[in-house]
């Protein structure tokens, strides 16, 4: 079995890497597990992955409210949506499949931008099936 790569954050100020903390500790310990040789160092931007409060929202309004409308069950409306607005190429067949959701960030899954998952699902059930699904403030789920 493939041994998992961790993923350590710091931050960038006056043009030096900071790592501090546990992450300064965890990563230290990593490096001395590690066997003598050349390796991959990879810096990037630090993007948040989506919240549970926009996964409670997708789950107990969205998709909620769109298997209702298409008498799917919640899990097969999740999938055709992911199909629909998160289109991939099976490795298999190359057919048209959803893509995971799992890993997009706050602002690919639910941000301001028109072009987020959620917005444009949103958008579509409004325009094309005449279905209103409110936004998260105008909805309450308890």
């Amino acid at each position: 079995m493939k041994r998992p790569i961790p993923i350590f954050t710091g931050y960038v100020k006056a043009g030096k890497l900071k790592i501090v903390g546990v992450d300064k500790i965890a990563m230290s310990r990593y490096i001395m597990s590690l066997s003598d040789g050349a390796y991959d160092i990879i810096i990037r931007k630090y993007r948040n992955q989506r919240t549970s409060d926009q996964n409670a929202y997708y789950w107990s309004t969205v998709v909620s409210i769109l298997s209702d409308h298409f008498g799917y069950e919640p899990e097969d409306m999740h999938t055709e949506l992911k199909r629909l607005f998160n289109p991939v190429k099976s490795k298999i067949d190359g057919a048209i499949i959803g893509g995971t959701t799992t890993k997009m960030n706050t602002v690919e899954f639910f941000g301001e931008d028109e072009q987020s998952y959620i917005n444009r699902i949103c958008r579509w059930a409004a325009i094309e099936h005449q279905v209103y699904i409110p936004p998260p403030k105008k909805v309450d789920t308890k």
